[in-house]
């Protein structure tokens, strides 16, 4: 007898803290019968191997309405979940080292304001309150997010794992998706091994693989595989208070419990599919570590590693269903998709349930491209020029 149900009102493809975050979302708002699939091992993809860091605000209207909602459904995670994700609100700090970006952060102070998430012009003195140990000489421009921090993977994912369990949602891993049917303009199952599952609705959540998905069910989806790489520092005393981003080193971190300082940058590369660590990232990410915080000079690194993303043209999410077939839905596209995992299950939720698209998700629309709709957004951690 197969562990795999003949029927689903939804299935979701992909068991990261996306797909988590949909289900657990759809189940709340009284949809039953969801079940998510995954090809691998719990949080063996991007939702295991990324930053970590949270905020609510960025320098576009658009990405700041989102990311500020949420923001503040991190806030309330531990209540909505009954479980405890491990979002400790310490703070985000965005540190410009130019004209351009003193500029940039200025202007996204005013947006911040319009959209209602909270954020304040840190002077030197304030730089150096919440960062003691920063070449404090080089810094030009910061700001600073109250509501900003970071949970580390584990425990969000253990959250949102045992809180769809509890409302009745089927989660499998190990269980790849190899077909997508289609009948009638929409798609109708999923094929998992040798087992059809008859669905109302697929939603694909599959962070890397989400356009081989897609692809299954004969549609494409904009963007390209892209890998990141971050480390980890031995463990040193307290010395960086908020999660942090460098926007002109193309840098972010933060320090641990423990005292390890974890982030990484982004270097030029290829998009390619893998998970391999390289020389570039590690002495890139040494040299901002030795010039931005000198007191790291001495200390070790103690872990390297690498995870896949799939980057969408702009670098912002794709939400919602897909224009070619009906009953397709896609949360994919993701570059702070960690960060955006509870707001994107929120809102993706509420759309499939009532079929009404939210003002702070349709930005996002899957053929904005196709519409020549993208959305430029300057304040993120990627080179978008």
């Amino acid at each position: 007898m197969s562990r795999y149900p003949k029927r689903a009102s939804v299935v979701v493809i992909g068991g990261g803290i996306q797909g988590l975050s949909c289900a657990f979302n759809l189940a709340l708002r009284g949809i039953g019968g969801v079940v998510v699939l995954d090809a691998g091992y719990w949080q063996g993809g991007a939702s295991g191997r990324n930053g970590t860091l949270i905020r609510g605000g960025f320098a576009s209207p658009e990405w700041t309405r989102f990311f500020g909602h949420s923001n503040q459904c991190w806030m309330n995670l531990a209540k909505t979940l009954g479980h405890n994700p491990m979002f400790t609100r310490r703070g985000y700090a965005m540190i410009g080292e130019t004209p351009k970006t003193a500029a940039m952060l200025e202007g996204a102070l005013k947006i911040h304001a319009e959209n209602g998430v909270i954020s304040r012009r840190l002077d030197g003195g304030g730089v150096r309150q919440i960062l003691p140990a920063i070449a404090a000489e080089r810094v030009t421009s910061a700001i600073h997010f109250r509501d900003g921090g970071v949970a580390p993977h584990h425990a969000p994912m253990k959250a949102y794992l045992a809180a769809c369990r509890a409302r009745g949602v089927q989660v499998h891993y190990r269980s790849k998706v190899t077909g997508i049917e289609t009948e009638n303009g929409r798609a109708s199952a999923v094929v998992v091994g040798d087992h059809r599952i008859d669905a109302d609705a697929v939603l694909i959540a599959a962070g890397a693989f989400s356009p081989e998905m897609a692809k299954l069910a004969g549609v494409t989806l904009a963007g390209y595989p892209m890998r990141i790489e971050a480390m980890a520092l031995e463990p040193t005393r307290p010395m960086i208070g908020p999660a942090l981003a460098l926007i002109d080193r193309l840098a972010y971190m933060h320090q641990t419990g423990r005292g390890e300082v974890v982030g990484g940058i982004e270097v030029p590369e290829r998009p390619r599919p893998s998970l391999k660590t390289d020389l570039p990232v590690m002495t890139g990410t040494a040299k901002v570590y030795f010039e931005m915080f000198p007191a790291l000079a001495q200390v070790r690194i103690m872990r390297h590693w690498g995870g896949m993303l799939h980057i969408s043209p702009d670098y912002g999410p794709l939400l919602g269903p897909h224009p070619a077939l009906r009953d397709l839905w896609i949360t994919a596209g993701w570059s702070y998709g960690y960060s955006g995992a509870p707001g994107a299950g929120d809102l993706i939720g509420k759309a499939m349930a009532t079929g009404q698209t939210d003002d702070r998700m349709a930005p996002f629309a899957v053929d904005r491209f196709d519409r020549g709709k993208p959305v430029r957004e300057l304040g993120i951690v990627l080179a978008t020029d």
